[in-house]
C-alpha cells in the first residue's frame, strides 16, 4: 500500500501530465505549495523536466534561493533522517555530483516539503513587518 505523500505524488503528475493542468492550478486545487508541486513534478514527471529545459523561466532565481535556504534549515531538522539527508545532499550538490539521474529518482514527500514552504513565507513575511520593541531598560536611547 502506498503512502499518502507517494500517493499524493502520483496525483500531481497524473493532473499535469493527462490532465494538462499548470503547476499553479495544481497547487491551487489541492491546496499546496506552488514550489512544492514543481518539486515532485522535477522529481517525476519526464514531461515536466522536457518542458523544464526548455523554459528556463520555470523557477526564479527567489525559488532558487528559497529552495537552498529550505535545504539549509533541513540540516537542523530534529528528526536525524531528514537531517542526514539534507546534508548529504548539500554535500553532494557542492560537489557537482548531482544530474538530471539523481533528481528523477529523489522521493519527494510532498506534505512535508509543502509545510516547511509555507511556514518559511510565513516567517519570511512576518520578518518583514516586525516591529521592534525597545526595552524599558534601554529606553532613555530612544529619547
Amino acid at each position: 500500500m502506498l503512502k499518502l505523500d507517494q500517493m499524493l505524488n502520483q496525483q500531481i503528475k497524473q493532473l499535469y501530465e493527462t490532465g494538462e493542468m499548470e503547476p499553479l492550478q495544481i497547487a491551487d486545487v489541492l491546496s499546496l505549495d506552488e514550489h512544492s508541486v514543481k518539486m515532485v513534478l522535477i522529481s517525476s514527471s519526464p514531461k515536466f523536466r522536457k518542458q523544464a529545459k526548455k523554459n528556463k523561466s520555470l523557477f526564479t532565481d527567489s525559488d532558487m534561493d528559497m529552495a537552498k535556504q529550505k535545504m539549509v534549515g533541513l540540516i537542523y531538522s530534529e528528526h536525524d533522517n531528514v537531517s542526514f539527508r539534507a546534508a548529504k545532499f548539500i554535500i553532494n550538490e557542492n560537489s557537482g555530483r548531482h544530474d538530471i539521474k539523481n533528481v528523477q529518482n529523489l522521493n519527494v514527500n510532498i506534505n512535508l516539503l509543502n509545510d516547511q514552504l509555507v511556514n518559511a513565507k510565513k516567517a519570511i513575511e512576518n520578518g518583514k513587518n516586525k516591529i521592534i520593541d525597545i526595552p524599558s531598560e534601554v529606553s532613555h536611547l530612544a529619547e
